[in-house]
């Protein structure tokens, strides 16, 4: 019969595959309005993000993200 040896997942690919699945879990987390405003990541779109966010409701950073490339990227009126 023979052997088998078993398969080692090495330390690095298992270093990532928990950064990775933390990273996901950080992503879910969702934050109020407050928050965001005063968190250092945004601070300075503050501004936008006070006219942008609705009092009340909580965001993901993917959320504010999206909402601040979609204002960012918009097109100026005449």
């Amino acid at each position: 019969m023979a052997r088998t040896k078993p398969i080692k997942q090495s330390a690095e690919e298992s270093t990532f595959d928990l950064a990775e699945q933390q990273s996901k879990e950080i992503a879910t987390f969702k934050f109020s309005k407050q928050q965001l405003i005063s968190s250092k990541k945004y601070a300075f779109q503050r501004d936008v993000l006070n006219a942008l966010l609705k009092d009340g409701q909580v965001y993901t950073f993917s959320e504010v993200d999206q909402q601040l490339n979609i204002f960012l990227k918009g097109k100026v009126k005449k």
